[in-house]
């Protein structure tokens, strides 16, 4: 928890996890990959939410964007556009920029999750309704789910 007297970038002095201590809060930005160019590079803070643990970089590689996070499980990698639609907020502050990345990123994360359960529901119910098929042909297994059949009316 974040106990800092006023808003902290990752970094910089003033970062205080207790109300009685202050230091500085390290930078752990994500490895680029072989090609990749940042154009935004946003590192942790606080400021009504404590999000030091976050380290966004939007990045260019090619023609493609890619939304690169680092957090205390590791890194993630997060395919954006073909085409930079942050043109219009590259005058954002820096802080408006990482805020705006945070939201994007929460958004992709909880897509995910939602499409993670929803699949599992999905198996789940074929399960208890026997539809999951297994078949074997020259090693090769395939798992499948039948179709629920919609009883007529």
């Amino acid at each position: 928890m974040c106990c800092c007297k006023t808003p902290n970038v990752n970094g910089k002095p003033g970062y205080s996890w207790d109300g009685r201590t202050e230091s500085t809060y390290p930078v752990t930005a994500p490895e680029l990959e072989e090609g990749e160019t940042a154009l935004w590079d946003e590192p942790g803070r606080c400021g009504g939410l404590d999000s030091h643990a976050f380290h966004f970089q939007l990045v260019k590689n090619g023609g493609q964007y890619w939304l690169v996070v680092r957090h205390g499980g590791g890194q993630e990698r997060h395919k954006l556009s073909h085409s930079l639609c942050f043109v219009a907020v590259e005058h954002f502050s820096s802080n408006d920029r990482y805020w705006l990345l945070h939201g994007i990123y929460n958004t992709l994360r909880d897509a995910a999750r939602q499409a993670s359960e929803k699949k599992h529901r999905e198996w789940m119910e074929a399960a208890a309704e026997k539809r999951i098929k297994r078949r074997s042909r020259g090693g090769v297994v395939r798992v499948t789910v039948e179709p629920k059949l919609h009883e007529l009316a």
